[in-house]
């Protein structure tokens, strides 16, 4: 686990693992802008971020399909004050300078939203984003198989997910301080249905762990599954 970006791996036929990470979380993923791009371009992207952060509905009007949306995703429903389309900021790609211009001028913006109906699959909608003027480039697009990074609020409610349903986790948590806990995650991307998750489901395997408690040995490792989509915790058997 000391080479977390070159992590391949394949976990039975239906599932990638393509990330690994800590709970420390590193201050240059804090607003995910790529920190080598100009003062000026981060402003305009910043002022781009800040006016997508709310989204009025789940499948944004007038945008691409690039993968076949099911009929019944819920193209038409809208935002409330009671219900709230939520999204997540995951990933931003900067796109390859051209041959004699060096400076990036374009980024891509990728969003994650659940879907607004607890079991069903969420959408990734992306943005083209010219950075010398943090205005969008192109039409929207609308992404339903993208394998999508996990944003860092999902990865805390899988977290809290996982201390509400899993009795063991709850109780490492219980007499230690919250950093004395440690986990480390791999995001499962489903690509095909089988036994407990559907294709697009969110799900995380997690290991928890913590330091020992006076005159106690440290605690075996807890490893655990999340699915976010279904809100279905269980404790890995080993």
């Amino acid at each position: 686990m000391n080479n977390p970006n070159k992590l391949l791996l394949t976990l039975a036929a239906s599932t990638a693992l393509v990330a690994i990470l800590s709970n420390s979380v590193r201050a240059a993923d804090k607003d995910g802008i790529p920190p080598q791009l100009p003062k000026e371009q981060r402003e305009n992207l910043q002022r781009f971020l800040q006016e997508h952060e709310k989204p009025d509905r789940f499948i944004p009007a007038e945008a691409k399909g690039i993968d076949s949306l099911p009929p019944d995703l819920g193209k038409n429903v809208q935002s409330t004050p009671d219900k709230p389309i939520k999204q997540y900021m995951v990933q931003i790609a900067t796109h390859r300078p051209v041959p004699d211009q060096e400076e990036i001028k374009r980024v891509d913006v990728y969003y994650y939203r659940p879907n607004p109906e607890k079991g069903k699959p969420g959408v990734t909608v992306k943005h083209t984003v010219d950075l010398t003027t943090g205005k969008q480039v192109g039409q929207t697009e609308v992404l339903v198989k993208h394998h999508t990074p996990i944003s860092r609020e999902e990865l805390a409610e899988a977290v809290e997910l996982a201390r509400e349903k899993i009795p063991a986790v709850a109780d490492l948590y219980k007499d230690r301080d919250k950093d004395k806990v440690r986990w480390e995650y791999l995001q499962m991307m489903i690509s095909r249905k089988h036994a407990t998750h559907d294709l697009g489901d969110r799900v995380v395997r997690f290991v928890f762990t913590a330091s020992a408690l006076k005159d106690q040995e440290a605690p075996a490792p807890i490893p655990v599954i999340v699915n976010l989509t279904k809100g279905v915790v269980v404790r890995e058997e080993r």
